[in-house]
């Protein structure tokens, strides 16, 4: 059914179960998974504090993609690996396109609801500007 399936996640709490059900359907369908982090840019990068956030985000989400490419790896599935920069929603659609990916699954919440507040849903983007099927895992 599903050949390649793109898997965003944040570290946020409902990740692990964004993880679990994209595994499992990698498994039954013996589809390709790729996880994607998205580190929000449109920061200016001349400020010393904003560099450092940024590089500190760049260490996070190095150090939760190899937790979970082993977590992945365990399940007896591998994983490709995709760190990007950009508007989250754009860049997960974007993403699905370059590597022809036939699901997309990621939570129905965030890391930040603040940041939901500002800039609204990562998950309500993909939904409406995705070309292909979504899974919207809640928790």
């Amino acid at each position: 059914m599903w050949r390649t399936l793109l898997v965003a996640v944040d570290g946020s709490p409902i990740t692990r179960e964004v993880l679990a059900k994209a595994t499992d359907l990698a498994l039954r369908y013996d589809a390709a998974l790729h996880l994607v982090y998205v580190i929000q840019s449109g920061w200016s990068e001349g400020d010393v504090t904003r560099q450092l956030a940024i590089r500190e985000l760049e260490e996070e989400s190095a150090a939760f993609l190899s937790e979970a490419s082993q977590e992945i790896d365990r399940k007896g599935c591998t994983a490709a690996i995709h760190r990007e920069r950009g508007h989250p929603g754009n860049t997960i659609v974007e993403l699905a396109a370059r590597i022809n990916a036939d699901l997309i699954v990621l939570g129905s919440v965030g890391k930040s609801q603040v940041e939901r507040m500002l800039t609204g849903s990562v998950s309500t983007f993909v939904v409406a500007h995705s070309p292909v099927s979504t899974l919207v895992v809640k928790p």
